[in-house]
């Protein structure tokens, strides 16, 4: 069993210093917390060759902390996370909060001492040091980075104001986990199709300018004449050698233009609205923002807000214009006294299967035990339709590579029949 050091403050303020055994860090904090301590460091403890090989590194610290620290923090002074060091954060305050330690206490433990001051540690000691100051956790996440997120910090201010901080800090790190992974498998899963069509392109490329131009001119030596196909093809070549830069500096150009369009005030309400239309990419984009909305609401509603504030915070977790004033359209029906049910089967967004478990909720009066249960399911649905638009991607790559490449054998079998004809007919 791993033995793992402490500094802990007893009842009394003084700090103490120990050694214990315990399976993990996790059941250490609950060991001393059971002991009446507070403790604000536990690390495994290392063998005496490790202590050896770390000792020097103390001296050079404030140093590369003092650079780490400016690196991390923008022009306002609040700390830039990543997602990654975001996940890191909210997993690291949810497994100590869970062990049941309070909040200052887990914020200096998550600080480290004598340790490389990275970004999520930083942002540990601002926020920690403004609770100490007396602010809301929730509003210290803000005042210290914006790499939160409002939705985020009104997720803690629920869990704050219902005495379940610890609960809806345990939601968001399986949640910001689970959309980690579902990033990182979609990744993976391009790597193939992108190497197929690269292939495919550079396949075509390398026959366009290089191989069926030689074929052509011996063909044409010997017989005078090209075949049509093979006449357009290489006019098609030609254009495309003499005229390259121009088109690709027009597409850039359309590209530009269309960007610029998808984020002005009368094109991204359209643009977003079409996105959900789309084969492959418009299922998926729907079952991301159920879960997300659908898990958001619930922890709102369980952490104690009430039902129209939460659904104007659960709208912000899409991007989505279409879906904000849609959502904004069930806040208004809720808010005349109509149910949540009917209010989000107006806005033509959600399926009946989920409606159905909303409106179960709503009679037994366990409405966010039934929001929670609709986004786990919807959790499920959105893994099974990533599966199926990637599968999907894949032998459309494929087919689309399969054409170019027998264009490009088409038209040097076409070149040898020819070349063929022409020595025949002499």
């Amino acid at each position: 069993m791993p033995a793992f050091t402490y500094q802990a403050t007893d009842p009394t303020g003084r700090t103490v210093n120990g050694t214990l055994e315990a399976t993990d860090r996790g059941t250490a904090v609950r060991l001393l917390s059971g002991k009446g301590l507070q403790p604000f460091q536990v690390k495994e403890h290392g063998t005496p060759a490790t202590a050896a090989k770390t000792a020097p590194a103390p001296a050079k610290t404030p140093a590369t902390s003092s650079k780490k620290t400016t690196a991390h923090t923008g022009a306002d002074g609040r700390v830039k996370l990543s997602t990654g060091q975001v996940q890191t954060f909210v997993e690291e305050l949810a497994e100590l909060l869970g062990a049941g330690m309070r909040l200052e206490p887990a914020l200096k433990l998550m600080e480290g001492r004598g340790e490389a001051v990275t970004a999520h540690r930083q942002a540990a000691r601002r926020i920690g040091n403004l609770v100490r100051e007396g602010h809301p956790f929730s509003n210290a996440l803000r005042q210290a980075s914006p790499s939160f997120g409002e939705l985020f910090c009104a997720v803690a201010a629920a869990g704050e104001a219902g005495g379940s901080l610890a609960e809806s800090m345990q939601r968001q790190a399986a949640y910001l986990a689970s959309a980690r992974e579902i990033r990182a498998r979609v990744s993976v899963a391009l790597i193939y199709p992108s190497f197929l069509l690269f292939a495919a392109l550079a396949v075509s490329i390398l026959f366009g300018t290089f191989l069926i131009p030689q074929l052509t001119q011996m063909v044409q030596s010997i017989s005078g004449s090209l075949p049509k196909g093979i006449q357009v093809i290489l006019s098609v070549t030609n254009f495309l050698k003499a005229w390259w830069p121009a088109l690709i500096l027009g597409l850039i150009g359309i590209i530009i233009l269309f960007t610029l369009w998808a984020r002005s005030t009368a094109g991204k309400p359209v643009w977003d609205r079409v996105q959900l239309r789309l084969p492959l990419a418009g299922p998926v984009l729907q079952a991301s923002f159920h879960s997300q909305f659908l898990e958001t609401l619930a922890s709102l509603t369980l952490g104690g807000l009430p039902l129209l504030k939460g659904l104007d915070l659960a709208a912000g977790v899409s991007s989505n214009l279409y879906i904000r004033r849609e959502v904004k359209r069930a806040v208004d029906l809720v808010r005349d006294g109509g149910s949540l049910s009917r209010a989000l089967e107006r806005t033509n967004l959600f399926p009946t299967n989920l409606l159905e478990m909303v409106r179960i909720g709503e009679h037994t009066g366990e409405l966010g035990d039934a929001l929670r249960r609709s986004a786990d399911r919807c959790a499920r649905d959105l893994g099974k339709k990533l599966e199926t638009a990637v599968a999907m991607m894949q032998p459309l790559i494929i087919l689309l590579m399969a054409g170019l490449v027998g264009v490009m054998a088409y038209t040097m079998i076409s070149v040898v029949f020819e070349t063929m004809n022409a020595v025949r007919a002499r």
